[in-house]
């Protein structure tokens, strides 16, 4: 089993170069949750302390360990977590039709997972992280082409 620690950054090569992600917590349900750092570069960046420092774009439940194993991800280095970062009390996933429209958002709980019913989103509920576990290749495919909270509609 390959051992893991808060803090520790890992890179996730793309078509466009390469990304980063910290892993900030382990849930014993959903599994572990990242920060997905902002960018992608080409070669691995000179400043990375301060791109770990920094906010990051979104966060996500993956499954580190397997993606370890598998080659999918390689670990750089343990960094301390931001002191301004906090888990967020809560993260959004879509409602759609039979035929897959977005109709509404679900707004999650994360101690709970009670979760609220919207039709629109607030400027503060726009922020809100996908209540997701994406596969990699989801991943990186959502690096690649630019995906953002903001474009998430």
């Amino acid at each position: 089993m390959t051992t893991i620690k808060i803090g520790d950054v890992f890179k996730i090569n793309t078509p466009n170069g390469e990304a980063y992600l910290q892993y900030v917590h382990e849930d014993e349900t959903i599994g572990e949750l990242v920060r997905i750092l902002p960018g992608v570069y080409e070669k691995p960046p000179e400043n990375l302390n301060e791109i770990v420092a920094g906010k990051e774009a979104y966060l996500l439940h993956c499954t580190l360990k397997s993606a370890i194993r598998h080659k999918i991800i390689e670990a750089i280095s343990n960094y301390d977590i931001p002191q301004d970062f906090k888990i967020p009390q809560k993260f959004r996933t879509e409602i759609t039709d039979n035929e897959g429209n977005l109709v509404g958002w679900h707004i999650v709980d994360y101690s709970t997972w009670y979760n609220d019913e919207v039709y629109e989103l607030t400027e503060e509920q726009l922020q809100l992280s996908p209540w997701d576990i994406w596969s990699y290749p989801l991943l990186v495919e959502r690096i690649s082409e630019g995906w953002t909270l903001e474009n998430w509609k």
